[in-house]
């Protein structure tokens, strides 16, 4: 089971640079936790995210 509510916002990290949504597929990968915020929109309009991230625990990742 992912314990994902035994993570403090300390544990997670800002990934460098703003994202738009259809780029969440090649910034995100298997086996770590996202903090994912609204970041405000690009002179376009385009909503613009902050992501965070943190790894897995290595007995978590046994677990599953």
């Amino acid at each position: 089971m992912n314990r994902t509510a035994d993570l403090s916002l300390e544990d997670f990290r800002r990934l460098p640079g703003l994202y738009r949504r259809w780029e969440l597929t090649e910034v995100c990968e298997p086996n770590r936790n996202y903090q994912i915020e609204d970041a405000g929109n690009h002179a376009d309009g385009t909503p613009l995210l902050a992501i965070y991230v943190a790894e897995l625990a290595p007995d978590i990742r046994e677990a599953a």
